[in-house]
């Protein structure tokens, strides 16, 4: 690795860093590095790793606390990689500009644009929710699978979801997979982690009604009066929430279903329960 200080490199109409570590070798210690947080998903770690433009732009607008930006010039091909290096141009984190193949090594998806940021990044305690009187939580107990969990938190996010709360943890919030299908709302700040016990607490003292939808429920969807605190409780697909969770629950709603099957996916399930919130509240 040998250390690069050009001055105004503009390639691909892009203002390149004038100090940045050049990395030829898959072999670099940076790269074995990277390499090793992508294979143990940052668990250990207060940081996550984003390879795409998209996400990483959005956690750049959400005052997420960007550490270090990885780059090929060979694969930045669209105007948001380059407005991420543009944004970071004055900043003073690390950049590492890699030879195309190197980049590829460490890119998580295929056809990447280019640019990986590692940034600083963990969930918040409930004590410092701020709540309202009409506030909306969405409790994710025991997500499975990283596909399904980024995309309930899209969904809470255009569902005008105050706050969610993982508990039951199975699946690591900071999989590239949440990340990638919540097109990057995870960096909104309003995404939290409690274990059930003090999750429970926390409702119960602040007046929450804790709504789970169960297929055995006698009461339609829409039929429930979604005024005040709600929280809404969605559990994984194969196994439902856990069983110390639907007893505490106020009250079980069920969604119609005309078919074979008795239930929907659980983002659609969501879907359905924070849409007709939002519709009583707001349309």
């Amino acid at each position: 690795m040998k250390r690069s200080i050009s001055v105004n490199l503009n390639l691909n109409s892009v203002d390149y860093p004038k100090f940045r570590s050049i990395i030829s070798s898959k072999k670099n210690d940076k790269i074995k590095r990277v390499h090793k947080l992508i294979k143990n998903g940052c668990k250990d770690y207060p940081f996550i790793i984003v390879d795409s433009s998209r996400e990483i732009l959005r956690a750049l607008d959400n005052g997420i606390k960007p550490l270090e930006l990885y780059y090929s010039p060979d694969l930045i091909r669209t105007e948001s990689s380059k407005e991420i290096i543009e944004k970071l141009l004055n900043s003073s984190i690390k950049f590492f500009e890699l030879k195309k193949d190197v980049f590829e090594s460490i890119a998580y998806r295929n056809n990447p644009d280019g640019v990986l940021l590692i940034a600083e990044f963990s969930l918040g305690n409930i004590k410092d929710i701020n709540l309202k009187e009409d506030t909306t939580i969405l409790i994710l107990d025991g997500i499975e699978k990283p596909g399904n969990l980024g995309a309930l938190l899209r969904t809470a996010d255009g569902g005008g979801v105050d706050y969610i709360i993982i508990t039951n943890s199975v699946v690591n919030y900071k999989n590239p997979n949440v990340v990638r299908s919540s097109t990057g709302t995870i960096f909104k700040g309003n995404l939290y982690f409690a274990d059930e016990r003090e999750l429970m607490l926390f409702l119960k003292k602040n007046s929450f009604r804790i709504i789970s939808a169960s297929p055995h429920a006698n009461k339609l969807y829409h039929q429930v009066d979604y005024s005040g605190r709600i929280a809404v409780a969605v559990g994984s697909e194969a196994l439902g929430l856990s069983e110390s969770l639907e007893k505490k629950c106020d009250e079980s709603v069920v969604i119609p279903m005309k078919g074979y099957a008795d239930s929907l996916n659980v983002n659609q399930a969501a879907t359905i329960i924070l849409y007709e919130i939002l519709k009583q509240r707001s349309f």
